[in-house]
């Protein structure tokens, strides 16, 4: 009995050695590789094409042109305006032309796919009596795009304002930062909405490989299971959905008045991410637009609603998929197909409105 108990007590104490040399060994890999994607690893997309901005946290630096930005002949340029465009733009529309702002985050850019392919541009392709302002930008919220559409956007004469928004825009208004990039925040006072947090500070675009760092030793688990279990939030963060609808709403509101008064047509539109064909995380929001379009007599095109109907294998081809491009943050985004169905499906939903069409028929 004796020689027994030692035997198991020599195999588990083997098993034991095993198991925690096995641990020490996953736990100096995850270590290494993250730490070689901190030291080594490419830094976002956008910083090659945007600036610090006091008042939106970054906006597009004028004029650039990036031959190979998401992979060979992928490029990407901006106009003297800082649009997504390969030419600048007049202040009043063109005779022959119907002008379309298309506002919004990184899905309205383009991200991963070049000019010509953004789904601003083709429903250029589509119709040639449009003209499309491209001002979407990485990373904005509901707030930024906002912002940068009443300070530059209005600087335009236009016929349709297409203001577009994804579930995270949504989430990106709670915070003072994204991705560790200062962004101003707007709270609602008296019914109206005020800035917070501007001058945006610059400190991190003075230290972008920091920033990067940051971010990718967020992929050790030790560090995230510490934060998990002590992390409780920051008084920003705990912004309720309720504080946040308000400023929607007052958003909402301000950009119809604007419209208005510029006798353009506000539309809204809520593009799909590939996680809304499954899930629902997006229904709170849907439902809270489909609401308030419905009782401010306002245009809203819910594209998650056509992209459901789509069948399961045409959905994988609409996104890029992990690896194909080579920068943090680029898989889920549009490739060209997805752009083109974006295109596609506006353009029909924008044609069905008789102001529109008849402004096309002019």
């Amino acid at each position: 009995m004796a020689r027994f108990r030692k035997t198991v007590i020599l195999l588990i104490f083997s098993l034991g050695v095993g198991v925690l040399t096995c641990l020490l060994c996953e736990g100096f890999s995850s270590t290494f590789f993250v730490a070689r994607e901190a030291i080594t690893g490419r830094p976002l997309a956008e910083r090659s094409h945007t600036e610090y901005d006091e008042e939106l946290g970054w906006i597009n630096i004028p004029n650039v042109n990036i031959e190979n930005l998401y992979g060979p002949g992928i490029y990407a340029e901006t106009n003297s305006q800082s649009f997504r465009n390969n030419y600048d733009f007049s202040i009043d529309v063109p005779s022959n032309k119907v002008r379309i702002i298309c506002s919004g985050d990184s899905f309205t850019f383009g991200y991963g796919v070049d000019n010509d392919h953004t789904w601003c541009q083709l429903l250029v392709s589509i119709d040639e009596r449009l003209e499309t302002v491209n001002m979407g930008q990485g990373g904005y919220g509901v707030d930024q795009a906002y912002l940068w559409y009443k300070r530059d956007g209005t600087k335009l004469e236009h016929d349709v304002l297409i203001f577009t928004f994804i579930t995270d825009d949504f989430e990106r208004m709670k915070g003072d930062t994204f991705l560790g990039y200062g962004k101003p925040v707007l709270e609602l006072q008296d019914g109206t909405t005020v800035t917070k947090n501007v001058s945006v500070p610059r400190r991190s675009f003075y230290t972008p490989w920091l920033i990067h760092a940051l971010r990718t030793l967020n992929g050790l688990k030790s560090l995230r299971f510490s934060q998990e279990l002590f992390y409780r939030g920051s008084p920003v963060a705990a912004i309720t959905d309720e504080k946040s609808q308000g400023v929607v709403a007052a958003i909402l509101d301000d950009l119809k008045r604007t419209n208005q008064a510029k006798n353009s047509i506000l539309v809204l539109a809520y593009l799909p991410t590939q996680d809304d064909y499954t899930k629902n995380s997006s229904e709170p929001w849907r439902q809270f637009l489909h609401a308030r379009a419905s009782e401010n007599d306002l245009l809203f095109i819910d594209v998650i609603e056509e992209f459901r109907k789509l069948p399961p294998q045409e959905v994988d081809k609409l996104f890029i998929g992990e690896g194909v491009v080579d920068h943090y943050g680029a898989a889920g985004h549009y490739t060209e197909d997805g752009n083109a169905f974006i295109a596609n499906t506006l353009y029909e939903k924008l044609l069905a409105v008789p102001e529109i069409s008849e402004r096309l028929q002019k």
